[in-house]
């Protein structure tokens, strides 16, 4: 895995390889950097006013993928007629789509109770946040500061749901200081996107485009893995942390200067194509 802006020349020769791109990004840690709290996370207007000339690029196909719910996406990223791939892929929104997964539905019910035991188990927790996002939670640790406390929030919540994951009625997954509660459906990011490229995506972004996808944590290396040879990763955070991703840069910061080095190489592309 190589910094991106070491090879820059190289990711420029890719670029100039399709005239479309379909450009699919994580949010959490790629587009804004984590907080203590989720509610903390915004995004700035510099990264949301580039994201915009994206769309405004008739080249250009953009989505957020995400594990945060749909309601919470569209409103933290505020722009409309994008797609929007929310709860790991369970919600999907944007031009010809809706989607909600059934048996996500199905599972609601099970859902809250195990959000309103944890609630109750871990009220006492220093620091910690169980967070309802309709059709999964996520309990997030990363303010619990004692190392005792760590414990016994990850021994609880294996004792309440084991029950569920024995009956395959619930799914657990990890995150950076997180833990993800899911349905029992099959859909993750990889899975999702794989989906997208089959079914959703215009005809001229699948026969003929670049496929970029950003994202920094455990959900994304998985996007990592089934993408290789297929377009263009980037993994956000310490190189050392995967070696899945065709490149990394640093930080969110350096996805926003990616974004625009992006744009400027494409628009410069479609003013150089005879008209």
């Amino acid at each position: 895995m190589k910094y991106v802006f070491d090879n820059i020349q190289i990711v420029n020769e890719l670029l100039h390889t399709k005239e479309n791109v379909i450009l699919l990004t994580d949010f959490d840690g790629t587009l804004t950097p984590i907080r203590k709290h989720p509610d903390l996370a915004a995004l700035s207007e510099e990264i949301r006013q580039t994201l915009i000339k994206f769309t405004q690029d008739k080249a250009i196909f953009l989505g957020i993928i995400t594990g945060r719910s749909l309601k919470q996406i569209k409103k933290l990223v505020n722009i409309p007629e994008i797609l929007y791939v929310a709860n790991h892929g369970i919600e999907i929104e944007g031009p010809g789509i809706h989607y909600v997964s059934k048996d996500a539905r199905k599972a609601r019910y099970i859902l809250w109770h195990i959000y309103m035991r944890l609630l109750k188990s871990l009220r006492h927790i220093k620091g910690i946040y169980v967070e309802d996002k309709g059709l999964s939670i996520s309990l997030h640790y990363r303010a619990v500061k004692k190392k005792g406390d760590i414990e016994f929030v990850t021994s609880t919540l294996h004792a309440i749901t084991k029950p569920f994951l024995d009956r395959k009625m619930l799914s657990l997954s990890t995150g950076k200081m997180v833990y993800e509660i899911r349905p029992p459906v099959e859909w993750n990011k990889a899975s999702t996107i794989q989906w997208l490229l089959a079914h959703y995506f215009p005809e001229e972004f699948t026969e003929d485009a670049l496929l970029i996808y950003l994202g920094d944590d455990k959900a994304d290396i998985e996007v990592f893995d089934s993408l290789r040879g297929k377009g263009l990763t980037i993994f956000v955070g310490n190189p050392l942390d995967t070696s899945t991703a065709d490149y990394y840069v640093h930080s969110p910061d350096e996805v926003k200067a990616f974004l625009e080095h992006l744009y400027e190489q494409k628009h410069e592309v479609h003013n150089e194509c005879p008209q």
